[in-house]
């Protein structure tokens, strides 16, 4: 289970995050320490959360179901107000590639199944990439605006927030912002990940 279940709202200069700004509205709900592997007590939560799908079948591959449901029953314990929206981040793969890991779009389902909270998958990657941590990690979102495209929401909420895993730079996070204001100027784009990314 989720060791607990609050919030923690990005400070983009107290945390270091270079490419958000005070007006950026994103939440994490633990601290990942990346270099302490397994060993810090927070980043199993994380690391089955993005259990690689290789290992589907296995008989260890249910905490990463596990992990989905933790995260769902997280942003389902979460007050957060009426025409609001969740969109689903894109991972490094397409929704038809085979090696698309499904794991943003599965919390979503499970939240709407259970409580209705209107969700959206609209926001997709273009062509198939290497996870951002094997691409060096931190870049400037203009590197790669081109990787992503939104398709247009029918019905336009007041708020809509994003559902990622991990936020280590805020980069992706402020293309993914600009390309749905460019479609909806008046939306909120706010974000709920995870974890955000500590490097000690």
């Amino acid at each position: 289970m989720a060791k607990k279940l609050t919030w923690t709202l990005i400070d983009p200069i107290l945390h270091g995050f270079q490419y958000l700004t005070e007006k950026d509205i994103i939440y994490y709900h633990l601290e990942y320490y990346s270099s302490h592997g397994i060993n810090h007590s927070n980043n199993s939560f994380v690391l089955n959360y993005k259990k690689d799908i290789k290992y589907r079948g296995t008989n260890h591959y249910h905490y990463k179901t596990d992990a989905i449901n933790d995260y769902a029953n997280l942003i389902i314990s979460t007050p957060f107000g009426e025409n609001r929206l969740l969109l689903s981040a894109p991972t490094s793969k397409r929704r038809d590639s085979e090696y698309f890991d499904s794991r943003n779009d599965e919390v979503l389902k499970i939240v709407n199944q259970k409580v209705g909270t209107p969700i959206s998958f609209n926001l997709e990657i273009i062509t198939d990439t290497d996870p951002a941590h094997l691409r060096g990690g931190y870049r400037k979102p203009d590197d790669f605006r081109d990787f992503y495209r939104f398709v247009p929401f029918d019905d336009i909420p007041e708020i809509v927030y994003i559902v990622d895993d991990v936020i280590t730079s805020g980069s992706h996070f402020v293309v993914w912002r600009d390309l749905i204001k460019e479609k909806h100027p008046k939306v909120q784009v706010r974000g709920f990940y995870l974890a955000r990314a500590v490097n000690i």
